[in-house]
């Protein structure tokens, strides 16, 4: 699990670098999915630590378990009818992969924000600028990803993140509805 941790983190910071690589595998697409599972102690220790003005009850760690199983399903199945769409479905395998490992390193990145800002170690204007910076970072990575990893254009790749953005907000806010 550790080398498929290190190698897929590697290959999608590759393939943002503008490595497309050799050709995903079928099982390195369902592989990739591990990130989810390794990614998910991370998810629960952010619903633990950050204040959202509501008491983490049972009925909201269910309903962040749910966003979660959306949030990891629905982006891929989505993608598929969009690289339909843009014509850029030879590559999907690819970009998910890539993706899914993204989301993982996404993970523990803001992780550690979040422990940063919670535990008081640095001041409240340090910490803001960690975490836009983190916020930089990530859709700056998830921009070169889909550019890289489909194939497209700068402006495509910039509809993808969003999309992916979008959808993790709806999610988020469902699930956060769902729970309260």
């Amino acid at each position: 699990m550790l080398g498929d941790i290190r190698t897929g983190c590697t290959a999608a910071m590759a393939l943002a670098g503008g490595n497309t690589g050799p050709v995903s595998s079928l099982d390195e697409f369902w592989r990739s999915f591990r990130a989810a599972v390794v990614a998910f102690p991370l998810s629960l220790l952010m619903l633990a630590l950050v204040p959202h003005g509501f008491e983490v009850t049972g009925k909201l760690i269910v309903a962040d378990i749910l966003g979660y199983i959306c949030t990891w399903t629905a982006f891929p199945l989505i993608m598929v009818l969009v690289a339909e769409r843009m014509q850029v479905f030879p590559h999907y395998q690819r970009f998910i992969i890539a993706t899914n490992w993204a989301n993982l390193l996404q993970g523990a990145v803001f992780t550690f924000v979040v422990l940063v800002n919670t535990t008081g170690i640095m001041p409240d204007a340090i910490s803001a600028m960690l975490f836009m910076g983190a916020w930089f970072w990530i859709l700056l990575f998830k921009w070169r990803l889909a550019r890289h990893g489909l194939g497209i254009a700068h402006f495509p790749a910039v509809a993808i993140v969003l999309l992916d953005l979008a959808l993790r907000l709806v999610i988020a806010r469902a699930a956060l509805w769902f729970g309260v």
